[in-house]
């Protein structure tokens, strides 16, 4: 019997390697969030891929670069910040486009992210519309590299 915190689609077997949808890549800890953010993407048309953790996230995005990372700024296993600097520093990784996901109001925290190398941020509460216009805006932004 497979363990309870599993998350219900595995990174593995969410991977076809003859899908050509853009892959999204979800990181963060709020399993409600990435259960309706991944929902609303997939309906959208991308494959979305799901982590929970940011340690997690980063060995993801390594095994199978996606073309596009939300990424939560504050979770276990590493913030956000922490996996975005790693992201930078690993070449095949360093130009994939990084959106901060947050709730917080922190003053100068755009420029932090930013700074670190996030193309932009999203806050929460999650505004669907709002949300798939900045997902087109940076997918179109950053063109799929080629095979």
């Amino acid at each position: 019997m497979p363990p309870l915190n599993r998350p219900s689609r595995s990174y593995t077997g969410s991977i076809k390697r003859s899908d050509t949808r853009r892959k999204l890549l979800i990181i963060d800890d709020d399993r409600a969030f990435v259960v309706l953010a991944a929902a609303i993407l997939r309906d959208a048309g991308y494959l979305v891929l799901e982590s929970y953790d940011a340690m997690q996230g980063f060995m993801y995005a390594q095994h199978d670069p996606p073309d596009l990372i939300l990424l939560d700024m504050l979770m276990p296993a590493g913030g956000g910040i922490n996996v975005l600097e790693k992201l930078r520093t690993v070449d095949r990784l360093a130009t994939i486009p990084v959106v901060v996901v947050t709730a917080s109001t922190e003053a100068g925290l755009e420029d932090q992210v930013r700074t670190a190398g996030a193309v932009n941020i999203l806050r929460k509460p999650l505004d669907r519309d709002g949300m798939l216009q900045l997902v087109r805006q940076v997918i179109s932004d950053h063109p799929a590299p080629e095979s």
